[in-house]
């Protein structure tokens, strides 16, 4: 009955050790809390709603390097789109999506910003020239403050 005891004091005590904090197990964050981004899909020739800010993907040139084949350059995608302000046309404008991430904001506000994020579907070689209806623009969409 002794041994008994013994090895379950053992356990009980081994338990106790098991369930100490380590440093190792905890992690500490100290950076701040990113503003919340929404992905949102644009359709070509759609006009898209961005609180009062609007937009409508009107051309897409697209010379990105097809998935199934080996290319010295990648490519890029350049659109053209129409801004829209509580619905009246503001003006055109291009952007150019390549490899570099800063050249992809098209709009960026006190309130708002809208970055590109991708554009598909991604060229094919047996796919051949994708119809201009066909592309959908993925955008990020933070809102960074209440607008007045």
């Amino acid at each position: 009955m002794k041994k008994v005891l013994f090895v379950l004091g053992l356990l009980v005590s081994g338990l106790g050790y098991a369930q100490e904090l380590k440093v190792s197990d905890s992690v500490e964050v100290n950076q701040p809390v990113q503003v919340p981004q929404i992905v949102v899909k644009v359709p070509f020739g759609k006009l898209t709603s961005f609180g009062d800010k609007s937009i409508k993907i009107i051309k897409v040139t697209d010379s990105r390097c097809p998935s199934n084949v080996n290319c010295i350059w990648a490519g890029n995608v350049i659109l053209d789109f129409e801004m829209y302000e509580d619905g009246k046309y503001v003006d055109t404008r291009r952007i150019t999506i390549g490899s570099d991430q800063n050249d992809r904001m098209l709009f960026d506000s006190a309130a708002q910003r809208l970055k590109a994020y991708s554009v598909l579907p991604y060229p094919k070689t047996a796919l051949g020239k994708i119809p201009q209806e066909d592309y959908v623009i993925n955008l990020v969409w933070q809102q960074l403050a209440e607008e007045d």
